[in-house]
């Protein structure tokens, strides 16, 4: 009976020893304070940024909104009942760009087409495109062809939030997405733009700068899930579950009626 005891005791404590230790998100911190665990967030971002807290056994979920480099507290325990592990297994984060609930965008805003002045470019892919312009993040990019090394300009105002510009591998299929080097820019109605299949360290703008429309921002590459060097273009608004494309007007012309094939000299 001792031994019996004894055995699943030990059985029970090595189950203990072997829980997983879980990883926060890199906007998720806790901090003991007095008796309490404070849950954290902190905005690295240039831009807005909310976190989505979800119930993992509820599915229910919650927003917090963040300004630019804003750190708050958005949740709070006392420091004997929970521990951090036990509130990352009851709850998911995720975060998210911008700042939601979304109220409204410019429509009308007519975006400068994304290359230099005298500048032409062919359209291998419009809206909806069948090779890689799927699905709600996808569906209202255009891809403009570009030789590598020529110049890309900002298609409007904004404040750059992201640079991923290390990569230097290509490929045809999906397994190549994360290879693409991109810029994303931040705009003045909570929108956001991203220029995509940047050449390695291409970049003429970095985290945080202002940028003007037509302004240098980067040199059109070849890397990324892609069969031919060209820029992909897309502008986003904040969902709940993260940015989607949107429909826009470049250079006069709505993004909708630009099909495969069409030839556009930058005025």
């Amino acid at each position: 009976m001792k031994r019996c005891y004894f055995l699943t005791l030990c059985f029970a404590l090595l189950l203990m020893g072997c829980s997983k230790k879980l990883k926060a998100p890199r906007f998720i911190k806790f901090k003991v304070e007095k008796d309490s665990l404070l849950v954290i967030s902190k905005n690295h971002l240039v831009s807005p940024m909310y976190v989505k807290v979800i119930d993992r056994k509820t599915n229910e979920d919650t927003y917090h909104q963040l300004k630019p480099k804003e750190e708050t507290t958005i949740l709070k325990y006392l420091n004997s009942k929970i521990d951090s592990n036990e509130v990352l297994e009851k709850y998911k984060f995720l975060g998210y760009y911008g700042e939601y609930p979304f109220k409204s965008y410019d429509t009308n805003h007519i975006y400068t087409l994304p290359f230099q002045k005298g500048y032409q470019s062919l359209v291998i892919q419009g809206y909806d495109g069948d090779f890689s312009h799927k699905g709600s993040f996808s569906a209202k990019c255009l891809d403009f062809e570009m030789a590598i090394g020529d110049t890309i300009v900002a298609a409007r105002d904004g404040v750059v939030v992201k640079v991923s510009i290390k990569h230097n591998k290509q490929g045809t299929t999906e397994d190549y997405r994360d290879y693409g080097n991109y810029m994303m820019l931040y705009h003045s109605d909570n929108t956001f733009s991203q220029y995509v299949h940047l050449k390695q360290y291409g970049n003429l703008a970095k985290v945080g700068d202002s940028v003007k429309a037509k302004q240098p921002i980067a040199l059109s590459g070849f890397t990324g899930w892609t069969t031919a060097p060209h820029l992909h273009f897309g502008v986003y608004k904040p969902t709940a579950t993260g940015l989607v494309s949107i429909p826009v007007i470049l250079d006069s012309i709505p993004g909708k009626q630009l099909k495969r094939g069409d030839i556009l000299t930058k005025k």
